[in-house]
């Protein structure tokens, strides 16, 4: 009996079926496209590309022909054009040892902050009372007394602040030759007034910026045992380390220790140092090392670029030892690709279907390939762009911080975004890294483009003008 029935149900199902295929033949009926049941899930896997994207506050950069009151619109276009995207420029008080800084110069130095904006590169910042051109000529430079130097700092403050958004670091500068705190001319480097240049060093620069100091000595007197990453996260240590004789020789032209016990824990320190702030700087001339062991070889700028963490590096000093070294034996392009953070998606996926003013959470997978993490605050955004209209609508993200993306790593995140009641239907999922400040935030310039190739057949691809990466999956959005 029961099969009896289930054959009856069968030719009533067929003849349904038959009955429909006829009445879509006729245009009574029109198809439909399947409909993704509630639960379904859109997942997605991405290439990474071995080609040197540009991307904000990491990488060679080029220093300035001039100071920052005078920066050129000129040399800023070229050096972006040329693949920069740091600018090192120098504050010049040379003039101003003795006296207060004048509004009009003052002005003149917010004016190549304004140059450098428009120009869509970051700054590593330096201010100094002296430029030795020579090998000795160093020894007799002069810098300004602790008052000045202090007023000095305070009258900079102001210009800090306001121009956050476009300080990539911030290197300490004012004591010694070159800023180099070294061989002051007015006992700048006291343990005394040291700390007192480095107290009001942190209150005049943003909280979100670190500031490199040039000897590891002095960051370990200042801090013996490093804190965990949640401290550099929160702002409670914001102290990097710039190492301008990088490689130079076994002690970095005097950067570290002449005793290899100390040494070795100083070097151990910056390592470490390294995993929560900013490491760079430049190679240098070895000659004044009285016996230069420079370390050239790609074997020796892969090691230390990895255990450094090395965020940036001058393209212009010294090139001969160093990078023309580098490309001779190959590596250059790895040395570009790996410094400071470098950021490959591997996977994602989300619900296909969600409700029309809901939740949607994104399971994010990315891989940090570079040297370093990210050192300053970045959001997420989940762009939604309609496949009907066109339009596009911005969404930041909760549940990620990128600065937490650390180098040889896999993170995993879960993105969390409420959906605008007026959007709904098909939404193509896009991801974007925009610059936290409020003035480069939609400027795609300063967005972060992930290592990853276009995939066409997939709708995987980089848009230089939104600034996001198209993740090739698609949300409906039902009413």
């Amino acid at each position: 009996m029961a099969s009896l029935e289930g054959a009856t149900q069968r030719l009533g199902f067929l003849h349904l079926a038959i009955l429909s295929a006829a009445l879509m033949a006729t245009g009574s009926v029109q198809a439909r496209p399947p409909v993704e049941p509630a639960n379904a899930v859109a997942s997605v896997d991405f290439r990474a590309s071995d080609a040197d994207f540009p991307n904000p506050e990491r990488g060679f950069y080029r220093a300035a022909e001039t100071d920052l009151d005078v920066l050129a619109p000129a040399f800023v276009a070229q050096a972006y054009a040329d693949g920069y995207r740091l600018v090192y420029a120098r504050i010049n008080l040379e003039p101003y040892r003795d006296t207060d800084l004048p509004p009009a110069f003052l002005d003149k130095i917010q004016a190549g902050f304004d140059v450098a904006r428009q120009g869509g590169v970051k700054l590593i910042i330096r201010a100094t009372y002296n430029y030795p051109r020579g090998e000795t000529e160093y020894r007799d430079a002069q810098d300004a007394a602790l008052p000045r130097v202090l007023a000095h700092i305070g009258q900079l403050k102001p210009l800090l602040q306001r121009n956050e958004d476009v300080i990539g670091f911030m290197q300490a500068g004012f004591i010694g030759a070159w800023g180099e705190w070294h061989t002051s001319s007015n006992d700048l480097t006291t343990p005394e007034n040291r700390t007192r240049i480095r107290d009001a060093l942190l209150e005049a620069t943003p909280v979100s910026r670190f500031i490199q100091f040039r000897y590891p000595p002095y960051i370990q007197a200042w801090t013996p045992r490093l804190p965990t990453l949640d401290a550099a996260l929160e702002g409670s240590f914001r102290i990097g380390f710039h190492n301008d004789c990088f490689l130079a020789s076994d002690t970095d032209v005097g950067t570290f220790d002449e005793d290899a016990g100390l040494r070795g824990r100083q070097r151990a320190y910056a390592e470490e140092q390294g995993d929560l702030a900013p490491f760079g700087g430049e190679t240098c001339n070895p000659a004044d090392d009285p016996d230069p062991r420079p370390r050239t070889t790609c074997g020796d700028v892969l090691d230390e670029g990895a255990r450094y963490n090395l965020t940036y590096l001058n393209d212009g000093y010294y090139r001969r030892l160093f990078h023309d070294n580098w490309r001779k034996q190959g590596c250059m392009d790895e040395v570009r690709r790996r410094m400071g953070y470098r950021f490959a998606l591997v996977r994602a996926s989300h619900p296909a279907v969600v409700a029309r003013g809901g939740a949607l959470s994104l399971s994010l997978t990315v891989r940090n390939q570079g040297w370093a993490r990210l050192y300053n605050p970045r959001p997420v955004e989940i762009l939604l762009r309609d496949r009907k209209s066109g339009a596009v609508r911005r969404l930041e993200a909760a549940g990620a911080d990128p600065r937490r993306w650390l180098p040889g790593a896999e993170t995993t995140e879960t993105l969390k975004v409420t959906l605008p009641d007026d959007v709904f239907g098909e939404q193509e999922v896009w991801l974007a890294l925009p610059d936290a400040g409020l003035r480069l935030k939609d400027d795609p310039r300063f967005a972060i483009r992930p290592a990853n190739g276009d995939v066409g057949p997939n709708g995987q691809r980089w848009d230089a003008e939104r600034g996001a990466f198209a993740l090739g999956t698609v949300v409906d959005v039902r009413r």
